[in-house]
């Protein structure tokens, strides 16, 4: 008998982490409506909640940040309070304070609020709402309690945030720690006019990443040292499916170490740097959920909504499946037993299961290509996560319609049987720039709507005093 295989190790940053017995649990139970503050003629709640009319509080988010190491004390407190108003197709504009590779940091905090939205998110030929009707008086309009988390998304809306920081150079770019020369300090808004200290800044804050996320070199090669031939996104994605099904137990990143990814623009990525970017971001939001919303309080019924702007220089469908990759490592690194089981016949020891606190995951498949990638996140999913599209959490027809009573509700959220209890968690994708939360139309982007139908901007504002009491 063959001696067995040693265990395959996964990202650093792929473990769960705990988080202080002292934070806020996010816990609810999302299908049961509540009663808001929010009067029935006001035609956007988000106005309501930010003006001194309001009655009612929003409590201060959960900011999880994927380490310390990674991202230091000064830089959360900068990447939350310094946004300008608003960024929509924007990047670093001169006179704004951050950086492109400050933005592409911000992927490895998320803040996670407790928020009220007034209606579910809908597309009606364009972005909408369905409402949540009114307080049995009429005066007043109902709510839904849910956890809006801000986990960016990759920023491949052009080629200055994620496409210039995982790029390959015509240089090799080591490693190096921010506070190699013994100090840290954030440039001033005036210093980063200079394209020349900003470079020099969006340089360092790259090999810093390079050195925490890329652990097999600390370095990325220069173009013109690659060992491998650059895969193209339809070859990348061929592979890392095929790894994904035919390699149960086998972490994603030790199938992208020191390969490379060419976009239809040309520039070289560096695939292993990118997924371990996915792998760190994914790994913080889950260890705050995990920790805050526990199976024991209901868990959680997580939604996923792939890029659409971000979307522009990378397919949705290869961010979600890097997703779905990112995915498979925080689940190996959970509970190794997990995946395989269902494809091995010799016994097993029982252990705790991966992510018990998920109830389900519901992807959005808007697109073709998107649901075909359902069979590979049922088979990245632990076995007792309810897999479900968003139409079906968020069906137009009602599955049990009673007429015209139930025209109102088309739409709104239908939790299975098996998630009764959950708390629902929906995604603002896009605010690493601007404090889009705030100030973006209801009509713009699904952010937009969460924004203007729920209290969550009240939650994030810049200004608040307790903005940074739970950072983990």
């Amino acid at each position: 008998m063959p001696p067995p295989s040693p265990p395959c190790v996964v990202h650093p940053f792929a473990p769960l982490r705990p988080l202080p017995a002292s934070f806020p649990s996010l816990a609810c139970d999302s299908a049961t409506l509540v009663d808001t503050d929010v009067p029935a003629s006001c035609f956007e709640p988000r106005a309501h909640w930010l003006s001194r009319a309001s009655t009612s509080r929003t409590p201060p988010p959960v900011v999880a940040r994927s380490s310390p190491s990674l991202v230091p004390d000064s830089l959360v407190e900068h990447l939350m309070r310094n946004k300008r108003d608003s960024a929509i197709t924007t990047k670093y504009l001169a006179g704004t304070a951050i950086t492109n590779a400050e933005a592409a940091l911000h992927s490895f905090v998320t803040a996670l609020v407790p928020a009220v939205m007034c209606g579910d998110y809908a597309w009606k030929g364009g972005h909408s709402v369905v409402e949540l009707g009114m307080t049995p008086d009429r005066r007043r309009r109902r709510g839904r309690r849910v956890v809006l988390s801000t986990a960016l998304h990759q920023d491949f809306e052009d080629h200055q945030v994620a496409e210039a920081f995982f790029a390959v150079e015509r240089a090799p770019v080591v490693g190096q720690d921010l506070y190699a020369n013994g100090t840290f300090r954030i440039p001033t808004v005036e210093e980063k006019e200079d394209e020349v200290q900003r470079a020099a800044y969006d340089l360092r804050l790259k090999q810093h990443a390079i050195l925490h996320l890329v652990p097999s070199s600390g370095a990325l090669p220069a173009l013109s040292q690659l060992p491998h031939r650059p895969w193209t996104v339809d070859e990348s994605m061929t592979l890392l499916e095929r790894h994904i099904t035919s390699s149960p137990a086998v972490p994603p990143s030790s199938a992208v170490r020191d390969r490379f990814l060419v976009l239809a623009s040309g520039t070289v990525l560096s695939l292993e740097f990118l997924l371990a970017a996915y792998i760190a971001s994914l790994s913080n939001e889950l260890s705050a959920l995990e920790a805050l919303s526990p199976a024991s309080q209901g868990g959680y019924a997580y939604t996923y909504s792939p890029p659409s702007i971000f979307a522009r220089r990378l397919p949705a469908e290869m961010s979600t499946l890097l997703v779905l990759c990112a995915l498979r490592e925080v689940v190996l690194a959970a509970a190794p037993t997990t995946l395989v089981a269902a494809t091995s016949t010799a016994p097993s020891s029982a252990g705790p299961p991966a992510l018990p606190a998920m109830r389900l995951f519901a992807l959005g498949t808007h697109l073709p290509a998107l649901a075909a990638l359902l069979p590979l996140a049922r088979a990245v999913l632990p076995p007792h996560v309810l897999l479900l599209t968003r139409d079906e959490l968020f069906p137009s027809q009602p599955p049990h319609g009673d007429g015209d009573r139930d025209r109102d509700r088309d739409g709104t959220l239908v939790l299975p049987p098996e998630a009764q209890g959950a708390t629902l968690v929906l995604h603002n994708n896009s605010d690493a720039f601007g404090q889009n939360i705030e100030s973006e139309a209801a009509g713009g982007s699904l952010d937009g709507v969460l924004g203007a139908w729920s209290d969550a901007s009240r939650g994030l504002r810049r200004d608040r005093d307790d903005l940074l009491d739970f950072v983990a």
